[in-house]
């Protein structure tokens, strides 16, 4: 009988332990799947053109401090770098020549918030919408791969890439977070030195904070990141404004991270006090900004993503139907069962439930339209102050659409009080000084890395999507290629969708 009963037990852990391996596979191919690898990448080698030497002729150029145009400007390229600007050029047959009469040039944009997941199409959906610099502030190794191919054969935008997320979870949790967020975990400073020696080997350019942090793990992490000279950025951990201004870190990945502290120190529900909420916060924002120049800190926008949330909480059908859908990779905007990751009804995170009650939703409401006035009071207190505040979307995150997102984001700055030449500015030469790059600017010795409109941005900051060529790297793409690019996406997409996404199409 012992033996039966031993026997027994032994089965029972057997298939215990089978139905646990069994899920955990199950959950990391979920978690995996969402990150969009399986769809097919475009073969973009065919689609651009290289051009050794080449001319943009008679166009209007941006100043460098983003202000105005200067006419009638001949700009020369050479493998990738800009050599010379004047007027009048005369040139033989082997030059490429590029009409520019009537057009507008300006640097290429950069992105400084994005997320490439696994969906390396998203890296032509940049160049496509004239963005060809991003900065990645969750990198993965294989991210860091393409970086390398990139400067190699120049067939991508030029990137920054932040580490994996900071954790500071102990046991089960850290391991929990390492697993499903992609993420670092550390909770001592002895595993804290290994880690970020290793981030500095790999060769990421900073360590990405996250919101959850300890005082003690974040103040660690700063020390060491000081002696191995890299920058850490990101969210604001848990601690107090004051902790965080002295801290040492150099940016804000998002205007909203300000906003929350605001409503921590406020203290009472914003959707019950609104009225007063805001009157506190007109005040406090321009102290928060003040410190935030003073500590010379820099702040990345995600405005637009801010404003979306209420509908995508509210009315996201309507949501999902303003923007460019079938550019994201299906994978990503299907989600998985696991929780809610996606974009679709039914696996958005954002979207409302509807199991409150109606009191219930109308706070919410109230909730979100508050926090997007909020948002938009703090850009303008950062812009009052002269903090460097610099363009970025959090692409791929819900609704965020790689590349067309950033057009979208700019035109949110404007609500936000940010004048036309404010808004080129912090998607070109900020974020370009931050990274201390040469590009940005439309000068001599600086990359080529350029976009060609046919109206100006400065009138209507929506002239940024008249886009005719975009320059990148030794290479050229047209109007023309840009629509290759895009329907090849498009076709990518459709042949690896499970999901219907007909009557979300604009």
């Amino acid at each position: 009988m012992k033996k039966n009963g031993i026997r027994k037990v032994l089965y029972s852990f057997v298939i215990l332990l089978s139905i646990l391996i069994c899920v955990f596979v199950w959950a990391d191919y979920e978690l995996n799947k969402v990150n969009g690898k399986s769809t097919e990448v475009i073969d973009f080698s065919s689609i651009h053109k290289a051009n050794k030497i080449s001319v943009i002729r008679n166009v209007n150029i941006l100043s460098e401090d983003c202000t105005h145009f200067i006419k009638n400007q001949d700009v020369i390229i050479k493998n990738g770098t800009i050599i010379k600007i004047s007027q009048r050029q005369s040139f033989d047959e082997t030059v490429t020549i590029i009409d520019g009469t009537d057009k507008f040039l300006i640097p290429g944009l950069i992105d400084s918030h994005v997320h490439l997941k696994e969906s390396k199409n998203d890296l032509f959906l940049y160049l496509a919408n004239g963005v060809t610099y991003i900065r990645e502030m969750a990198g993965q190794p294989h991210i860091l791969e393409w970086r390398k191919s990139i400067k190699k054969n120049g067939l991508g935008p030029r990137m920054f890439v932040a580490s994996p997320p900071i954790f500071s979870e102990n046991g089960l949790g850290g391991y929990y977070y390492s697993w499903t967020r992609q993420s670092i975990n550390y909770s001592n400073r002895e595993d804290a030195e290994k880690a970020i020696e290793k981030i500095s080997e790999q060769g990421y350019d900073a360590i990405k904070m996250y919101g959850f942090v300890n005082p003690e793990i974040f103040k660690t992490t700063i020390e060491i990141a000081n002696k191995k000279h890299i920058p850490v950025i990101g969210h604001i951990p848990l601690v107090d404004l004051e902790t965080f201004y002295k801290s040492g870190q150099k940016e804000v990945a998002h205007v909203e991270e300000l906003v929350v502290k605001s409503i921590d120190e406020f203290g009472k529900p914003i959707s019950k006090n609104q009225k007063e909420y805001l009157d506190f916060l007109k005040i406090r924002s321009s102290q928060i900004a003040k410190k935030i120049k003073e500590n010379n800190m820099s702040v990345t926008s995600t405005v637009w993503l801010c404003e979306s949330f209420e509908d995508q909480r509210f009315d996201l059908k309507s949501k999902l139907q303003k923007i460019e859908l079938k550019f994201v990779n299906p994978k990503i905007i299907e989600g998985t069962m696991l929780y809610k990751m996606g974009w679709l009804p039914g696996t958005n995170g954002y979207e409302y439930d509807g199991k409150d009650n109606p009191d219930a939703k109308k706070l919410s409401l109230i909730f979100w339209k508050t926090y997007t006035e909020a948002v938009h009071i703090m850009t303008k207190a950062l812009l009052d102050h002269k903090v460097t505040i610099m363009a970025g979307t959090d692409a791929n995150v819900a609704t965020v659409v790689p590349g067309f997102s950033l057009h979208n984001e700019l035109e949110s700055l404007s609500k936000s009080g940010m004048t036309n030449s404010e808004i080129i500015y912090s998607a070109t030469v900020a974020p370009a000084n931050w990274m201390k790059t040469k590009v940005g600017k439309i000068k001599t010795g600086y990359y080529s890395d350029l976009v060609l409109l046919s109206k100006n941005p400065l009138e209507d900051i929506k002239n940024t999507k008249t886009i005719e060529y975009v320059f990148f790297n030794k290479y050229i793409i047209d109007k023309a290629q840009i629509k290759t690019i895009f329907k090849g996406i498009e076709d990518a997409n459709n042949k690896n969708r499970n999901v219907k996404i007909d009557e979300y199409l604009n």
